[in-house]
């Protein structure tokens, strides 16, 4: 009788715990300044997983509440420069013609039903939304600022991580889903949860699988190591950032997270080499390719060792025979979801056995919304990357976004995308962009009022 009573209580105080930072995420977007606020909704999408909701009918997990918050409260509080935003969002072109696809992918298979322009109107908000709030954000604040608040946080949640790889066990994970009413993932909560494989270790933290927290970390790694430099505090610190997160990132066996990074930081760090150097580089890596790529792909060919090109394969013919008969817009929002993968929050519960999840972000893309969709969804990332590319002399952020989108687009190429990994990409990029638009517009009014400084003087010197 004690130690149920004492299990009780245990469970009781977890739940109160989880329920208290999300309280204190939502206290944040409510009544702290906008560095608070990006901070509540970063740390709000990190926590908690996107297999939880609060609410079942409609589906409503922490996460989406604190989306849909922060706009209310931006809306509200802010309306004009909230329009302003939207205005001078530099990727409203692509996103537009990315939504009138999904309008027709819509249209073609289910006409005028207003429940499935419900579905897309969630889909949308809850996946470009985060792009827009945290663009909006980054217009205010001063973004190495940001990082540093950031910094405590992301070192304790990757302090947890190498605990989880140390320990093999996932306590984070099970206690936050226990506290929510309706939990939709793969792992059972009930017992340990343990994601490493029999030939390597694997991680997730408090995403909902490895694969996601591989995108996370290499996701964080891009956008903390370059601005490491600016951030105000000691070297001891940053050296243990760094050691962390890279142990982090072996230890998650996530391989095309470690690729993406190393390919990344490998483009920063010889940013300022001479041309020659480069080629020099390039031509070396070409070199060992020719001689080792034999040997990568039958190790990545063997089923037992995680995702294999066969699988990847098998899931291109089946993403072309599903949409055969609708090539251009797809069969719909969610349809792979509905009618293809069980209900799962990262679809690894799945009906055909053949298949298992789906490998890479093309085919989901295919599926649902056809060549035309997955042609713009391309179309969007190479815009962001243009974006930043050109402006990647003027900012260490554009040279950090840049890499950011580049790694992250051919992680959900090689890889899939899973959980959050969208809601965290989006929310870098978008506070990135925010930030040099911010840099920009200051020095153009700095600059104008310099010139008009020097009209002020001739005007003087020509009255005299």
């Amino acid at each position: 009788m004690q130690i149920e009573t004492f299990l009780y209580f245990h469970h009781a105080m977890i739940d109160f715990l989880v329920y208290a930072i999300f309280a204190s995420c939502f206290f944040l977007l409510l009544y702290k300044d906008t560095e608070a606020r990006f901070c509540a909704l970063f740390l709000g999408t990190l926590l908690f997983p996107s297999c939880i909701w609060i609410i079942d009918s409609p589906k409503l997990s922490p996460q989406h509440i604190l989306l849909y918050t922060y706009f209310l409260i931006e809306i509200t509080k802010d309306y004009n420069f909230f329009i302003e935003s939207i205005k001078k969002f530099p990727f409203k072109i692509p996103i537009l013609l990315v939504i009138i696809s999904f309008i027709c992918t819509v249209y073609t298979n289910n006409k005028f039903d207003a429940k499935e322009y419900y579905v897309l109107a969630r889909y949308v908000i809850e996946l470009y939304g985060y792009l827009l709030a945290s663009f909006i954000i980054g217009r205010k604040i001063d973004v190495i600022k940001t990082l540093r608040q950031l910094f405590p946080f992301m070192f304790i949640l990757g302090v947890l991580g190498v605990f989880e790889g140390l320990f093999n066990a996932n306590y984070p994970f099970k206690y936050i889903c226990s506290a929510f009413p309706y939990y939709d993932g793969f792992y059972d909560l009930s017992s340990s949860i343990n994601a490493s494989d029999a030939w390597r270790t694997r991680t997730l933290l408090t995403t909902t699988y490895p694969t996601a927290y591989g995108t996370l970390l290499c996701g964080i790694v891009l956008v903390f190591f370059p601005m490491l430099k600016k951030i105000d505090i000691s070297l001891s610190w940053k050296i243990a950032f760094v050691l962390i997160y890279l142990a982090n990132l072996f230890l998650s066996g996530s391989r095309t997270g470690m690729l993406c990074s190393a390919i990344a930081l490998a483009f920063w760090f010889t940013r300022k080499w001479h041309i020659l150097i480069k080629l020099f580089m390039i031509f070396a890596l070409i070199v060992t390719a020719y001689f080792s790529i034999q040997q990568v792909i039958e190790n990545f060919s063997q089923e037992t060792r995680g995702s294999s090109l066969q699988l990847r394969q098998q899931q291109l013919i089946f993403s072309v025979i599903q949409i055969a008969e609708k090539p251009l817009f797809g069969n719909g929002v969610g349809y792979l979801t509905k009618y293809i993968f069980e209900t799962d929050a990262y679809g690894d519960r799945i009906k055909n056995e053949d298949i298992l999840g789906m490998e890479s972000i093309l085919f989901p893309k295919l599926i649902n919304y056809g060549f035309v969709g997955l042609f713009l969804y391309f179309t969007l990332s190479i815009w962001i990357f243009i974006y930043f590319f050109k402006r990647r002399d003027e900012s260490e952020m554009a040279i950090s976004g840049a890499m950011e989108i580049f790694a992250m687009t051919l992680f959900f190429v090689l890889s899939g995308n899973m959980g959050n990994a969208s809601a965290y990409t989006y929310l870098i990029i978008g506070l990135l962009t925010g930030g040099i638009l911010s840099s920009e517009e200051a020095e153009q009014e700095e600059k104008i009022a310099q010139e008009s400084q020097m009209i002020s003087l001739e005007q003087d010197v020509r009255g005299e």
